[in-house]
């Protein structure tokens, strides 16, 4: 992250650097559709594996000058995570008996935002079509919904080193199974970086770009801090007006 903000700078006073995609004064709209190959980052329990889901919208662009432009998007975007936990442990019964316990959570979290990205498009002479693109984006949540399913199993200590390398869901006649799903967990309002690329050839853009969230995506007290990442690649087709 730090070298793309390093980058942009540098272009930024470096304005002779660069030449323009579009000519000065002219706006465009881009239409575009991908994939999202989202996860959460930073939270407290390494649990959260990366899925991938769909965003499609548009960006209306404005040519500053020569080599700068601006764009505001407005994207249908579906982010969220797979869940993928697995720990054991150890326990005592009223009986004195001692058992090792084995816990497998899975299941998905889908969070699917509008989202707003304010980006600033640096274009690049020695390479006709590509651009740095960064800026600030916010995010409105659409839906979101979180379904989890847990097994608990049990069985004496000695059994250990046999847990460590047989699937829980083997194990019907010892384990408790539960299944959770609900609503309303995600916060309303998202907030984040995007940084990323784009090359441009007879109109047809392809877009890569990645997403560090700011905001904690937990509406709730838990503790857990993760925040929304994605990288998302998207095609789409400049319209010049």
């Amino acid at each position: 992250m730090k070298k793309c903000l390093l980058a942009w700078l540098l272009f930024v006073v470096l304005p002779m650097a660069v030449s323009a995609q579009n000519p000065k004064g002219r706006f465009s709209v881009t239409p575009m559709a991908g994939i999202n190959v989202t996860g959460l980052s930073g939270g407290t329990v390494d649990m959260y594996k990366n899925k991938v889901r769909m965003t499609a919208g548009a960006e209306a662009e404005y040519a500053v000058n020569d080599w700068f432009g601006l764009s505001l998007g407005a994207y249908y975007s579906q982010q969220g995570a797979n869940i993928d936990m697995y720990s054991t442990g150890t326990t005592i019964d009223a009986e004195g008996v001692e058992y090792d316990t084995a816990i497998e959570i899975e299941g998905k979290i889908h969070c699917d935002y509008m989202n707003f990205p304010l980006l600033a498009n640096i274009y690049i002479p020695q390479v006709k079509g590509l651009a740095i693109k960064i800026g600030m984006q916010m995010g409105v949540l659409v839906n979101d919904i979180i379904k989890v399913k847990s097994y608990v199993a049990s069985i004496p200590a000695s059994g250990l080193e046999y847990w460590k390398y047989q699937n829980i869901n083997e194990f019907t006649n010892q384990q408790v199974y539960r299944e959770m799903e609900t609503t309303g967990v995600c916060n309303s309002i998202d907030f984040g970086i995007p940084v990323g690329l784009s090359y441009e050839y007879k109109n047809v853009t392809l877009n890569a770009r990645y997403y560090f969230g700011l905001k904690k995506v937990d509406s709730t007290e838990d503790p857990d801090k993760a925040h929304n990442r994605y990288l998302s690649v998207t095609l789409g087709y400049r319209f010049h007006l």
